[in-house]
């Protein structure tokens, strides 16, 4: 199975054209590649070696009249003659019974499913999906199963419905039909709903079914196969699709986090290639992706339901410490963008600080451009500093000048470890409470400032609060800071200098960054007053976010 993923328009669905295209066929001098060099495609066998394992795959042999050469059914209403089909493999002619051979299921066709036929002349092989579910009552209890796990209904084939064999959802509780049916099979059968009239979801569900499952051929094309499925459905289709028996080669295109999620969950033996396409550089690129760093990324619970796996579908990334910290961000780079194009810049968190330089690791691994924002405060464990340098790719003759940085500074804000005084506490909760009358309950971000109050603290309090500027006073202390931010921002890990993410806006009362967030992002009710917060982001701010563009994008202007 190979899977082509990638941001937007980086030419997934025209790579799977190019090779629906050229499969089979001699490539013409007139033929334009766009996405890729050229196809290659090879056959082993004899013809009678090929004819005989298209009737191990059920494809049967018949006579169209008695007397006649045996045919092999090669597509709708189409036929040859199986020493024609014999010959013609081994001479390469390959493009006469690519019905055979390979299928396509393409977006625009995925709702008009294959729910219904005719009945036929039962001496000829079935020549659709439906009529071969008609034909074999176990491959049809396997399709009814799979439905059944995916929208917790069943699909049988009515074989009651006169002319036509048609899709029905739902269990008729009959248990065997005979020829005539009896009218109250009839009427059970046609008591159930069609699967055309089914939502899109459920349609789409069953035609990728249909011609994958039923009798796969040896090349299958299918085109962003989450389409109009919720994401449930799309990540269980994922680990049907991979989890396919037989000798077929599967090329998908997708956009789906979730339907990428289904693959790589799944228990199979099938090889897997994952490969990300790429042009939001000046050269178009793909990259294969090694499927074991992708599936580490999804075996790690706190990374894996903060859809980190949907980096994969976007330009760039940038990593933050929690969701807060990337709604704001977010938002900054929205406004701060002066570009007439929209930026395909994806923000994602881990759940704290500890995973951020890692999970970055891994997604640069996986071909994507990816930067980490940071409170200043990364800086006061050695080891996560040390940890989080190594895994952004420092060089090792600079490890020896960071850690010693990260020593000059934690030795200058660990000197003196701050006890407020009774006098001081007194005077604050004072402040705290002045607004608040009556038995009302304790805000939450006064107990939390309570909370601080009560706690010791050090230096690197007040350096979150302040940034590296409040280092002024100690030259050293101050000249290892800015060379730590520096350094950082070159390996794409970028400290916020004033500190913390409240502190871009000292204006609104910091201690719960939940309430914070939400008055920054409020509209004032005033129309004549200032415009949010959120919108008016300081020139430093506006600084910060260009540098972080200008590393995930150099060639931007």
């Amino acid at each position: 199975m190979t899977l082509f993923i990638g941001p937007n328009n980086c030419g997934k669905s025209l790579l799977l054209r190019e090779l629906s295209t050229q499969i089979g066929r001699t490539v013409t001098g007139n033929f334009r590649w766009i996405q890729q060099s050229g196809v290659r495609c090879t056959r082993e066998g004899t013809g009678a070696e090929f004819l005989n394992w298209l009737t191990e795959r059920g494809i049967r042999r018949w006579s169209p009249q008695a007397g006649d050469a045996a045919h092999f059914r090669t597509g709708p209403g189409q036929s040859m003659p199986e020493n024609s089909l014999s010959d013609w493999w081994e001479r390469d002619h390959l493009d006469s019974f690519l019905g055979l051979l390979t299928s396509a299921q393409w977006t625009d066709d995925r709702l008009h499913v294959a729910a219904e036929d005719g009945l036929w002349d039962p001496a000829d092989p079935g020549n659709s999906p439906v009529q071969q579910l008609w034909e074999d009552p176990e491959r049809e209890k396997a399709f009814s199963d799979l439905m059944e796990r995916a929208f917790n209904e069943p699909v049988v084939v009515d074989r009651c419905g006169g002319p036509t064999i048609a899709l029905r959802v739902g269990d008729p509780k009959v248990t065997e039909v005979t020829l005539p049916p009896a009218p109250e099979v009839i009427a059970a059968f046609r008591a159930l709903p069609h699967v055309r009239e089914q939502g899109d979801g459920f349609k789409a569900f069953t035609q990728i079914l249909l011609h994958t499952m039923i009798r796969p051929t040896p090349v299958v094309i299918i085109d962003e196969p989450e389409a109009f499925l919720h994401p449930p459905q799309a990540r269980l289709l994922g680990r049907m699709l991979a989890s396919l028996s037989g000798p077929s080669q599967v090329f998908v295109a997708t956009h789906s986090a979730d339907f990428l999620a289904g693959v790589l969950d799944a228990e199979t033996d099938r090889e897997l290639a994952l490969v990300r396409l790429d042009r939001s550089a000046a050269v178009p690129s793909a990259k294969i992706l090694e499927p074991g760093i992708v599936r580490e990324l999804l075996r790690t619970p706190l990374l894996r339901y903060s859809n980190i796996v949907s980096g994969l579908f976007h330009d760039r990334v940038v990593l933050c410490e929690s969701e807060g910290d990337c709604q704001f961000y977010a938002a900054t780079f929205d406004i701060t963008n002066d570009d007439s194009k929209p930026e395909n810049t994806h923000f994602l968190h881990t759940n704290g600080k500890v995973r951020l330089a890692d999970t970055a690791r891994r997604l640069r691994e996986c071909g994507i451009p990816t930067a980490v924002i940071a409170d200043l405060d990364l800086l006061n464990d050695k080891t996560v500093a040390r940890r989080a340098f190594e895994a952004l790719n420092a060089r090792h003759t600079d490890l020896q000048s960071l850690a010693s940085d990260v020593k000059t500074l934690n030795e200058y804000t660990g000197r003196d470890v701050k006890t407020i005084t009774i006098k001081a506490f007194r005077e604050t909760i004072s402040t705290l409470l002045e607004k608040k009358r009556g038995e009302w309950a304790l805000p939450a971000h006064v107990a939390a400032e309570v909370k601080k109050l009560i706690a010791s603290s050090s230096g690197w309090d007040d350096l979150k609060l302040s940034g590296v500027k409040h280092l002024a006073g100690s030259n050293d202390a101050y000249k290892a800071a800015k060379r730590l931010v520096t350094a950082s921002a070159r390996l794409g890990l970028f400290l916020v200098p004033c500190g913390e993410l409240e502190s871009w806006v000292p204006d609104v009362p910091r201690g719960d960054k939940q309430r914070w967030l939400t008055e920054v992002f409020e509209i004032p009710e005033n129309p004549e007053g200032r415009e949010p917060w959120y919108s008016q982001p300081s020139q430093e701010l506006r600084d910060f976010c260009q540098d972080i563009r200008t590393y995930l994008n150099p060639k931007r202007p």
